[in-house]
């Protein structure tokens, strides 16, 4: 099974040829009708944030029709994309997460953002991003995707569990022995479960990101040359999981397993005073402790004392297909320029909690008082801004991400039971090097 992502992959850059990435004509008839298609990974409320934004689109674009289809989770729909590509019908826009970046870039069935900018001269404007944002999905002096729902870890807290433990409320844990502590007083005030997490590598990465340590190596997987293998087995990933497994064996920490919802449930309920998660839950979390007459806190993401780096960017962007119509790749260009421009992404954010995009629509939101009223809303941006920039917090690039990260979480549970960190890790980094070793081959051949 965690072969089936690089299989696909592959077999998509087998169909390279098939695009020569020639200049196509240019000279298109802009108010002439055009129908694309927009497959996205975002379920639940957000389906129809999503269809508000495109409706306000078309509405500004009558002569464009774009079909919004959920197509299930970022796998599914990767998936849903690759053989759609292979059978010649691929969506114009398609939605993807950021560890799929490499793998899409080297795809074979996308085109650079800025390549189609540039053949339509609509040229963007990228310093109205936030450089961490843009910054990700650029390689190579290129930006290949449009960043969409991005996102950072944090600590979202129960301000009145912890008064009730004789904590500050308003004094975040900030790290790892912070947080350890602060889970000592609520276990010794009644609560059993005093933080958890679900089990995800992204924490893992992040940590990296914090200790400002490269996650693989050749700058990270942004240098000339591929990563040939990962760094996530030396000190700086046995730092983290000592702390993280020294938890759980002390009876601090909840697991909880993969996946979104057992920990945001034992957090809504009052099992556990503490979470980690994405700035994109502060929305639902928000209401979901105000719903008991409890106040919610939120922190940066814990780190080692002494580290000086900072987070990277989460979440997902949004990719053009190539081989369509020149109309059809202006209308998919006008559409995701169209959703990073501050009125969509202000939108968005106040109804996820995913942080916009551009500067100016986070200018604009505080010039409207959200923040003051909404505090827990710019801690998000607040972490991205005091992170430094460093090829480290940029966040590494890699072509089997997604296997990686099932590689990792399956030897943090090995861990659980009593495997040594250190063994684990090594362990871990042999698996992932043996995949990155296939994946450039192919890549290389191509």
């Amino acid at each position: 099974m965690k072969k089936l992502m690089i299989v696909a992959l592959l077999a998509v850059a087998l169909l390279m040829p098939l695009y020569s990435g020639g200049a196509k004509e240019t000279g298109v008839d802009e108010k002439a009708p055009v129908t694309i298609e927009f497959w996205h990974a975002m379920s639940g409320d957000r389906i129809d944030l999503i269809q508000g934004i495109v409706d306000d689109f078309m509405k500004e674009n009558p002569n464009i029709t774009v079909n919004v289809q959920y197509s299930g989770s970022y796998n599914e729909t990767l998936n849903k994309v690759i053989s759609a590509y292979r059978a010649g019908n691929a969506p114009s826009v398609f939605h993807s997460y950021e560890i799929g970046t490499l793998g899409m870039i080297k795809s074979g069935m996308t085109v650079a953002v800025d390549e189609l900018a540039t053949k339509f001269n609509r040229p963007i404007n990228w310093d109205e991003f936030f450089v961490p944002v843009q910054s990700y999905y650029k390689y190579q002096d290129q930006h290949f995707s449009m960043p969409f729902n991005s996102s950072t870890p944090l600590v979202y807290y129960n301000k009145t569990l912890f008064k009730k433990a004789g904590l500050d409320p308003n004094n975040p844990p900030k790290t790892f022995s912070d947080i350890r502590k602060a889970a000592v007083a609520l276990k010794k005030s009644g609560i059993d479960s005093p933080i958890t997490w679900n089990l995800h590598s992204w924490y893992f990465e992040e940590m990296h990101c914090l200790q400002d340590a490269p996650f693989v190596n050749n700058s990270n997987g942004r240098g000339v040359e591929l990563p040939t293998k990962v760094l996530f087995n030396q000190e700086a990933g046995v730092k983290i999981l000592e702390w993280w497994v020294g938890m759980y064996n002390d009876g601090l920490f909840m697991d909880v397993g993969p996946g979104w919802a057992n920990h945001r449930a034992a957090f809504g309920s009052g099992e556990a005073a503490m979470i980690m998660s994405s700035s994109s839950d502060v929305n639902m979390l928000t209401t979901s402790l105000a719903d008991k007459g409890w106040e919610l806190g939120t922190g940066f993401l814990p780190r080692p004392e002494g580290a000086t780096g900072g987070v990277a960017i989460g979440g997902g962007s949004l990719w053009l297909t190539n081989d369509h119509t020149p109309e059809e790749e202006l209308a998919a260009l006008k559409l995701i320029t169209y959703i990073s421009t501050d009125k969509p992404q202000m939108a968005w954010h106040k109804g996820t909690g995913y942080f916009p995009v551009r500067i100016t629509a986070m200018e604009q939101l505080e010039k409207e008082g959200w923040f003051v009223e909404n505090p827990n809303y710019k801690t998000a941006f607040d972490q991205l801004l005091v992170s430094p920039e460093t090829l480290n917090t940029a966040g590494s690039l890699l072509g089997v991400f997604p296997e990686t990260r099932a590689i990792v979480e399956g030897k943090i549970q090995e861990c659980y039971q009593g495997k040594d960190i250190q063994v684990a890790l090594d362990e871990a980094a042999a698996e992932v090097n043996s995949l990155i070793a296939e994946w450039n081959e192919v890549i290389a051949f191509e």
